[in-house]
């Protein structure tokens, strides 16, 4: 099984020859190999279904790159979350407990 694949982006040299394929995958890293074999396997059957639908001299030829931006962007977006809530805590009051009281002992009467 694949993982959720969106295409990010696509780069096409000035004389259209070839093309590179930038996507991202959500799911596991397994799932990431699996997707990554999967575009190689498909990218003769894209090229034959892009020269038929093209109307241009020549096929580009296509090449899958992963792009990890998102993740990256996740990652950063994360850090500074955490840099925020540091910065929050170190400066919100500190609330103390008072400090406890030994219990007296009560006294108990001897006959």
């Amino acid at each position: 099984e694949i993982g959720f694949t969106t295409i990010t982006d696509v780069n096409v040299t000035p004389d259209l020859r070839n093309a590179t394929v930038y996507y991202s995958v959500i799911g596991s890293d397994e799932e990431k190999i699996r997707t990554a074999k999967s575009l190689e396997t498909s990218r003769s059957f894209i090229n034959v279904e892009m020269g038929k639908n093209l109307h241009i001299k020549y096929t580009p030829v296509i090449k899958f790159e992963y792009d990890d931006t998102q993740e990256k962007a996740s990652r950063i977006f994360e850090l500074l979350n955490k840099i925020e809530e540091e910065k929050i805590a170190e400066s919100s009051p500190k609330i103390q407990k008072p400090a406890r009281r030994p219990k007296k002992r009560s006294k108990k009467s001897k006959k």
